[in-house]
């Protein structure tokens, strides 16, 4: 039964193919010590089981949607109830009071975003140990510059979150997935400053081998096409860095990790890039 004494919170989740890790996300929301909780899934025609665990955990409110991530978790955020909104993924484990906590925070210190600080789920082998490495530096330096940083909110106030989405240009929908989460933060950042983040709030599920880290983000660099052009060129081109504050606070092998993961994730990346610009050069020549 939901509590009428505290605010709503929309958790919205965009899902493809995602049924096996959608069930340990799930499992982690069910298990909140706050419950005032409004569950959206936006599936994105998926071919697994992804949809069966959503309702097998009581959702209802689950929409198709065909198009971009961008445009998913546009669904997501137009659909939302909730006085705050928190952008989820389905590979992300929400600790057990991270939800109150947030709420606690953005009534009391007033805050229209909090980023959710994250932590590894899993560090078993190398690649997941690089992951690990590359998320200590990027805690440590705590950089929140929607240009330079790492960390990002997913927590909003849902009004705010409404109006960034309305000033997102409507033709790089279709397309954009990887930079969609940079795209949202910018244009809320450029609303409002009012922006913390929570400690040790969400696990993170990443790729454990180099099959599935090259298909996630060559799929990355092949929907980002649209978003280097236009508004968001001087964004893209100064985020796809290194990370900021490499080798310091004593972070020596933490920044080898880092650098060692950014060349793995860049090159499937800059290769999906430089296939989507082909494709829509060949596009265009034919139109």
């Amino acid at each position: 039964m939901l509590s009428t004494t505290k605010p709503l919170v929309t958790i919205s989740i965009p899902t493809f193919n995602s049924g096996k890790t959608l069930q340990l996300c799930l499992e982690a929301i069910k298990n909140q010590t706050y419950k005032n909780i409004h569950i959206s899934i936006i599936d994105g025609a998926s071919k697994d089981k992804a949809i069966e665990v959503a309702k097998k955990f009581g959702i209802k409110d689950i929409k198709i949607c065909r198009g971009s991530l961008l445009e998913a978790r546009y669904m997501g955020v137009k659909n939302a109830k909730g006085k705050y909104t928190l952008m989820l993924d389905g590979d992300q484990i929400l600790n057990h009071d991270s939800i109150k906590n947030a709420v606690d925070v953005s009534e009391n210190q007033k805050i229209d975003m909090l980023a959710f600080e994250e932590t590894l789920y899993n560090t078993s082998n190398f690649l997941e140990k690089l992951f690990n490495s590359d998320r200590t530096l990027i805690n440590a330096i705590n950089d929140l510059s929607p240009f330079t940083g790492v960390i990002m909110p997913r927590f909003f106030n849902t009004s705010l979150l409404k109006k960034a989405y309305s000033n997102i240009p409507k033709d790089i929908f279709k397309n954009t997935g990887g930079p969609d989460h940079a795209i949202v933060y910018y244009e809320a950042w450029l609303l409002s400053k009012k922006i913390e983040i929570l400690p040790n709030a969400v696990k993170h599920i990443e790729p454990n081998s180099l099959p599935t880290l090259f298909k996630k983000f060559y799929r990355w660099g092949f929907t980002s096409i649209d978003a280097h052009t236009g508004k968001y060129h001087e964004l893209m081109s100064r985020k796809e860095r290194f990370r900021t504050g490499l080798f310091t606070k004593g972070l020596i092998l933490e920044s080898f990790g880092s650098i060692l993961l950014l060349i793995l994730k860049g090159v499937p990346f800059k290769i999906g890039f430089f296939t989507a610009a082909v494709q829509k050069s060949i596009n265009k020549l034919d139109n």
